[in-house]
């Protein structure tokens, strides 16, 4: 996947992982609850994650006043607010680190402006590195969802994107929606690939690509395409039940459907058309 050129607005800073922001610390812009709910099951210290990025965007304010235009976006009624855009600017992303180093995990930060993006919305990338598959990792989260001005996520939808990368090019793509955090879907699909439990197109296809990776990594051989990269992004949050199904049906079809896309690891319809496709199958709504 190649990514457009970038410029950054603000320098990366690094703060140590082993000092620990105190867990009920009040920040000026970043939603600790909701950041909690949705960066749940993954490896960043939260406390830590959410400190460089409330100290960036009290910097970024200083300039622009655009965390502060999001506080107020946020707060306005759902229905009848317009998108979230700002005319004559390009496209915000927050690049949060994950490193592993002697004296434990550092976080370093940094601001870009992508011109080239077709999505105009902030965008919250975290990025990690897997030890065991040594493999680049990253989640991809609304900033508008992290900053504060808007109600608790916690029991609401949200619809998600999970992007494997493979070494021959072709990038491999799955949409689901869920009440009970993205993530802990994800980590349901990583073990019945691991545990060959089940015979989804999805797990499946993830096992195929993660045990290539590793018969590359111990030199045993194959020719078989690699894992070389995954991407999780949540396009949709905060939604109602109709909300999440409308955008599910819709990007199912439309991009990730198997019997219509060639890289599409969806074997059923998304949404209401799941249950008009006849299949009882109803994990979503846990």
């Amino acid at each position: 996947m190649r990514r457009p050129r970038s410029r950054s607005n603000d320098g990366g800073c690094g703060v140590s992982g082993d000092r620990r922001a105190p867990m009920d610390r009040t920040f000026q812009y970043v939603d600790f609850p909701n950041m909690r709910y949705l960066t749940k099951g993954l490896t960043f210290t939260l406390s830590r994650c959410a400190e460089v990025l409330d100290t960036l965007l009290v910097g970024f304010n200083k300039d622009t006043q655009i965390p502060d235009g999001i506080v107020s976006w946020n707060a306005e009624d759902p229905s009848s607010r317009p998108p979230l855009r700002f005319p004559g600017r390009g496209r915000f992303i927050i690049e949060i680190n994950e490193l592993l180093t002697q004296k434990g995990r550092l976080y370093t930060v940094q601001l870009l402006e992508r011109s080239a993006e077709k999505e105009p919305a902030p965008v919250v990338f975290l990025k990690m590195h897997s030890p065991s598959l040594n493999i680049p990792m990253r989640s991809e989260i609304p900033l508008r969802a992290l900053i504060k001005g808007g109600t608790s996520l916690r029991d609401t939808y949200s619809v998600y994107l999970h992007t494997l990368l493979c070494d021959d090019g072709r990038n491999f793509i799955y949409y689901g929606v869920t009440k009970r955090g993205w993530n802990v879907r994800w980590n349901e699909h990583a073990l019945s690939a691991i545990r060959s439990e089940s015979q989804r197109l999805f797990p499946l296809k993830l096992k195929e690509l993660m045990d290539a990776r590793v018969a590359q990594l111990y030199g045993t051989g194959s020719t078989h395409p690699r894992l070389t990269g995954i991407i999780s992004a949540i396009c949709g949050v905060g939604l109602s039940e109709d909300q999440a199904m409308e955008s599910e049906e819709y990007l199912v079809d439309k991009y990730s459907l198997a019997s219509k896309h060639p890289h599409g690891l969806n074997m059923i319809p998304g949404g209401r058309a799941r249950r008009r496709s006849g299949s009882a199958r109803c994990e979503w709504l846990t």
